[in-house]
């Protein structure tokens, strides 16, 4: 059994969300997989401090890891992000991804991420009251995607007349902000599914992350986000912008319909 440890890369110099270090922590895996094929191996995600989030690991909100062996064999634990990786897999490029990437990654996410009873009955609860068939999703990361990450931002009216001609009776929302949802519940009525109004930015510049929130409020965003980020991959269509959480709607479900727009 290998052993490995996904380390908060990089938290020192920026502030960096939730899902960047989810995300590639499932990208990580993959590079493990691929050069390890015959190994088992075990994660244990190391995500105390994070700037924006309080002291507590933040993986454990929503999943439940091997915390015991970690610490009584933690000189057995190498740092994940040293596995190379055997071919180019960048999620930002569409020219990398293959159907092979994505079985394999939804195959780790669902052996080695495993939500804690409490999002297991949240998921059990909402999803019980939602038909997938007839629900497409929609994501938008903006914020500080054009001024941090240097994204182009598409207009909401653009986005509205892209959802007008697909066909759904419901839309499963995440935006970052409270502006972008109350324009969604303007638009879209009893038609829109969001629990957006939870764990959502209440500014339209800066991401949750960056608005120093107290800790309960930071844990419920995260549970938010966690059941969002998975809800969206189960829609009959994932519309979307570039962003570490829709990058993993779409490795959650190698099925999964999807069409990003930048």
């Amino acid at each position: 059994m290998l052993k490995f440890i996904k380390p908060a890369r990089g938290k020192e110099v920026h502030q960096r969300g939730y899902f960047s270090y989810i995300t590639e922590g499932i990208l990580n895996m993959y590079n493990v997989k691929t050069t390890y094929p015959n190994e088992q191996f075990k994660v244990y995600f190391d995500l105390f401090d994070i700037p924006g989030y309080g002291s507590e690991n933040i993986y454990d909100v929503c999943f439940d890891q091997d915390t015991t062996d970690y610490n009584s064999d933690l000189s057995n634990y190498s740092n994940i992000e040293l596995v190379l990786p055997t071919t180019r897999f960048d999620p930002y490029d569409e020219s990398t991804l293959t159907k092979d990437k994505f079985e394999i990654c939804e195959s780790l996410i669902k052996k080695h991420l495993k939500l804690n009873d409490e999002m297991s009955n949240l998921f059990s609860m909402r999803h019980s009251q939602i038909d997938f068939t007839k629900t497409i999703g929609f994501h938008r990361r903006t914020t500080d995607m054009s001024y941090v990450h240097h994204v182009p931002t598409i207009s909401l009216q653009d986005i509205f007349n892209i959802l007008e001609v697909e066909e759904f009776e419901n839309i499963f929302l995440m935006s970052d902000n409270l502006n972008d949802l109350g324009k969604f519940r303007k638009k879209y009525g009893n038609r829109l599914i969001t629990f957006d109004e939870f764990s959502t930015s209440d500014l339209t510049n800066e991401p949750f992350f960056k608005t120093q929130k107290d800790d309960k409020l930071i844990k419920n965003h995260i549970k938010e986000i966690v059941f969002g980020a998975y809800t969206l991959g189960m829609t009959k269509k994932l519309i979307c912008t570039k962003s570490n959480l829709s990058t993993f709607s779409m490795l959650s479900n190698s099925k999964l319909n999807y069409k990003r727009l930048n």
